[in-house]
C-alpha cells in the first residue's frame, strides 16, 4: 500500500514536469526505546539524639547511729550481824495439893403469887411540821481552748520533662508516568530529526507513533513523627502537722440545797402499863459443902534470857545510768543529676534517581538500488497545505490502547 501511494505521486510530478533518474531511498520506521533517568525527592525522617542535663531527687535511706540513756535500780545485798535478846520459859514441875471442895446443889420448890406488870402500846396519828432538805443539780457551762493536733495533705507540684510524639497521618502524593502504547498517528510532511535536530520532509500519512498516556497521582496515606518536648506537672501529697486552738464547751454540774416545810401524818406510840397477878412456882437450891484434899502437880515456868546472834542480809536500791546504742534509718533527700539523650526528629528531603524508559518512533532512510530524482518546477509545492487537520494531534478514546 505504501509503496503504491509514492508510486501514484511520482506518476502524478512527471506528467507535469521532467524528471531525471537519482539516488532513492526508502523510509524505515523504527522502534527507539530512550532511557530517561528523573531525579525524585522523598522525605527521610532521621532521629538525632541530644544529651541533656536533668536534676532528680532521690531518697537515700541511711544508718544512723544514736544512743539511748536510761536509769536502771539495781539491788545491791549487805550483810551484817545482830544480837537478838529474848526471853524462854523454862517449864519446872512441882507438887502440891489443892482444895478440891465442892459444894451439891439441892433444888426445893415453893408457889407463891405475883403481880405482873407489863406495858401495853398504842399508836396515834399527829400532824407534824418538817423541814425537808432536797439537793438539785444545776448545770453549769465553762468554755475553755484546746490545742488540736492534725495532719493535712498538702499537694506539692514538681514539673518533669518527657518526650511525646505528636505525628499525624498526611497525605503523600507519587507520581506515576502514563502507559506507553503505539497508535497510527497523522504525520505531515516537514518534520525534525530528533537525532541531529535538522527539518526534514517526508511523505504525509498514517505512521505507528509511540504515545505517552496521562500521568496519574497517587494519594498514600503516610504516618508522619513530631517528637514535642514538654513539661508534665506531677502533684504529690506530703503529710503537714497543724496545731489549732479549738473552744470546747464543758457542762459541769454543782449541787444546790433547798429548804422547804411540809405537813406530815406522824403516828406517835405511847405504852400503857397493865397489872395482872400470875401464880409461880419457884425452886429454891439449898448448898451442902463437900470437903476434898487433891494432890496436884504444877508445872511452873521459869523466865529465862538467851543472846543470839543473827546475820541479817539488808538490800540497799543503787539507780545506775545505762548507755545503750541502736540504730535508726534516716530518709534524707538527695539530689541526683543524670545525663539523658533526649531523641529529636529532623526532617529532611534525600534526592534519588529512578530510570524511566520512553518508546518513540523514528523515520530512517535507507537507499535504493535505483533512485529516480524528481526536479519540481519553481512554484509548485509537494508540502501539505497550512490548514491540513494533520497538524493536529489525534486523541483515542479514553480506554482504548494500541500496541
Amino acid at each position: 500500500m505504501k509503496n503504491t501511494s509514492i508510486l501514484a505521486i511520482f506518476i502524478a510530478v512527471a506528467v507535469a514536469a521532467p524528471f531525471t533518474f537519482a539516488q532513492q531511498y526508502r523510509l524505515e520506521h523504527v522502534r527507539v526505546v530512550e532511557p530517561i533517568e528523573c531525579t525524585g525527592y522523598r522525605k527521610v525522617v532521621e532521629t538525632q539524639y541530644i544529651e541533656e542535663t536533668i536534676t532528680t531527687y532521690e531518697t537515700v535511706w541511711e544508718t544512723e547511729q544514736r544512743e539511748r540513756r536510761y536509769s536502771v535500780a539495781r539491788r545491791v545485798p549487805e550483810t551484817s550481824v545482830t544480837e537478838r535478846r529474848y526471853t524462854v520459859q523454862r517449864p519446872v514441875e512441882e507438887t502440891e495439893y489443892r482444895d478440891t471442895s465442892y459444894n451439891v446443889v439441892r433444888t426445893v420448890p415453893e408457889t407463891s403469887e405475883r403481880e405482873e406488870k407489863y406495858l401495853v402500846t398504842r399508836q396515834v396519828m399527829e400532824t407534824q411540821e418538817r423541814q425537808v432538805y432536797e439537793t438539785r443539780r444545776v448545770p453549769v457551762q465553762e468554755t475553755t481552748v484546746e490545742e488540736r493536733t492534725y495532719t493535712v495533705n498538702r499537694p506539692v507540684t514538681h514539673y518533669v520533662d518527657r518526650v511525646v510524639d505528636r505525628g499525624q497521618h498526611v497525605s503523600q502524593v507519587n507520581t506515576l508516568p502514563g502507559q506507553s502504547y503505539n497508535r497510527l498517528a497523522w504525520h505531515r510532511a516537514n518534520y525534525v530529526d530528533p537525532m541531529t535536530g535538522e527539518s526534514k520532509w517526508r511523505i504525509p500519512g498514517f505512521y505507528w507513533t509511540t504515545m505517552q498516556g496521562p500521568e496519574r497521582h497517587e494519594v498514600n496515606r503516610v504516618y508522619q513523627p513530631h517528637y514535642v518536648s514538654e513539661t508534665v506537672p506531677v502533684t504529690t501529697n506530703v503529710q503537714e502537722r497543724r496545731i489549732e486552738q479549738v473552744p470546747v464547751t464543758r457542762t459541769t454540774y454543782r449541787d444546790e440545797q433547798v429548804v422547804r416545810t411540809e405537813q406530815v401524818q406522824v403516828p406517835r406510840t405511847y405504852q400503857e402499863e397493865v397489872v395482872r397477878r400470875v401464880p409461880v412456882t419457884t425452886y429454891k437450891q439449898i448448898e451442902e459443902r463437900v470437903e476434898q484434899q487433891t494432890p496436884v502437880t504444877v508445872r511452873r515456868m521459869v523466865p529465862e534470857e538467851i543472846v543470839e546472834q543473827i546475820p541479817v542480809t539488808t538490800y540497799k536500791t543503787i539507780m545506775e545510768n545505762k548507755v545503750e546504742p541502736y540504730e535508726v534509718r534516716v530518709a534524707r533527700v538527695v539530689p541526683v543529676t543524670r545525663t539523658v539523650r533526649k531523641p529529636i526528629a529532623v526532617t529532611k528531603w534525600e534526592p534519588y534517581t529512578y530510570t524511566i524508559e520512553r518508546q518513540r518512533m523514528e523515520v530512517r532512510r535507507v537507499p535504493l538500488e535505483t533512485t529516480t530524482t524528481v526536479i519540481v518546477p519553481q512554484g509548485t509545492s509537494l508540502a501539505k497545505p497550512a490548514t491540513d487537520p494533520a497538524d493536529g494531534v489525534p486523541v483515542l478514546p479514553r480506554g482504548v490502547e494500541t500496541e
